[in-house]
């Protein structure tokens, strides 16, 4: 579920096919599993695939203990961060990365949703100012949610703003240090910005957190290249 952005450093900024998949992404993580709005259709040069929603057939996590009453209690965010990290397969990950993502929502209000909803459609008509204030009208209601922070990051970075979106995903990994999808972003965001060590930096919370991030072989190959050189 990895996205690659090929990042011009001899310029620092997004190029035209990033800023499209930037786009994408943001029109897939921001409603990935929510319930209340659907997900408009965007257009990007290459979006992600959907991540499918856990199911135990895939042996995302197993049941908690039942509690007091025979009652099932759900595990929140930190439990399954926590099996994200010891995930057996490429699957279950993915699987529990859509659970974390659903519950990175729960708290939305409708009407923030038909926010992040425009700014979807804006990025949709290549309106990156038009999203950002979009966002910004929807930190203004609930700037306690964590995801909206790294959703304006997103949308911030599509508009080639690489000192804004590291700014907002600081305030997203102060609200969740174990956020893998802000890491990654970060990450994108640093290398934009031509700080490769950073880059790399970041891209070692994502692979540390999450073992099986697709692609992450590859990715932490370019990165160690870009931030240190061959070795001689």
């Amino acid at each position: 579920m990895t996205v690659r952005f090929h990042i011009d450093a001899t310029r620092g900024r997004v190029t035209g096919g990033e800023t499209l998949r930037l786009r994408g992404l943001l029109c897939f993580f921001c409603l990935v599993a929510a319930p209340i709005v659907p997900a408009m259709p965007c257009v990007a040069a290459s979006a992600p695939p959907s991540v499918p929603v856990a199911s135990p057939a895939h042996g995302a996590s197993s049941p908690a203990p039942a509690g007091k009453g025979g009652e099932t209690k759900e595990p929140g965010i930190p439990e399954l961060q926590d099996e994200l990290l010891h995930a057996k397969s490429k699957q279950a990950a993915s699987d529990l990365l859509a659970r974390i993502e659903t519950l990175r929502q729960k708290d939305i209000t409708p009407t923030t949703h038909l926010l992040v909803r425009r700014a979807q459609s804006d990025l949709a008509q290549q309106k990156v100012g038009d999203a950002q204030e979009d966002l910004n009208d929807a930190l203004v209601l609930q700037p306690d949610v964590e995801i909206l922070w790294r959703l304006r990051a997103q949308a911030r970075l599509a508009g080639a703003d690489a000192d804004g979106a590291v700014a907002d995903l600081g305030i997203a990994l102060h609200h969740d240090g174990r956020d893998v999808l802000a890491w990654q972003i970060l990450s994108e965001a640093e290398g934009v910005r031509g700080d490769w060590g950073a880059a790399w930096k970041a891209w070692q919370h994502v692979v540390t957190l999450y073992p099986l991030f697709p692609g992450a072989a590859h990715q932490t190959e370019d990165l160690r290249l870009k931030a240190f050189g061959r070795p001689t």
